[in-house]
């Protein structure tokens, strides 16, 4: 049994970075994760356009939480490493990344993303995500007597 989305969007929006940059998980489904982030000047580089760093951080938050979305109950993740490769522009209203699992692991698994800038309706390709996880149980903290 994996995580129901509720915790999948309530384990992301609770990073601190996630919140910063505004992100939003739109939709979970087993497997599969999509993200938001909305344009923000403080973050653009080059000038009205997402820099390569926050097209790498909508991608790896997408896949990552595709993974997420495999784990059982009681299980979290973070980033081992992700490759982020600009296929395009980063330029629009908004940054909409598709997440998936590749290889869903006990201790390590696989994600990818598809980062799209968003104007209007049109969704124009401008990025690809790879990333590793490392999964882990979550143990209850214990306490010395």
């Amino acid at each position: 049994m994996s995580l129901e989305a509720v915790d999948v969007k309530a384990f992301a929006t609770a990073l601190p970075f996630v919140k910063a940059y505004g992100i939003d998980i739109v939709s979970v489904a087993n497997g599969e994760v999509t993200i938001e982030l909305p344009f923000d000047a403080r973050f653009s580089g080059p000038v009205d356009q997402f820099p390569a760093a926050l097209v790498g951080a909508a991608g790896d938050v997408a896949a990552v939480s595709s993974c997420l979305s495999m784990l059982p109950p009681g299980w979290a993740l973070a980033t081992l490493d992700f490759t982020v490769k600009m296929t395009g522009v980063a330029k629009g209203e908004k940054l909409r990344a598709k997440g998936r699992v590749l290889q869903a692991g006990r201790t390590n698994s696989v994600g990818a993303a598809d980062i799209y800038a968003v104007s209007g309706e049109r969704e124009t390709l401008c990025g690809t995500v790879l990333a590793t996880t490392r999964n882990f149980e979550i143990k209850p903290a214990t306490r010395p007597q």
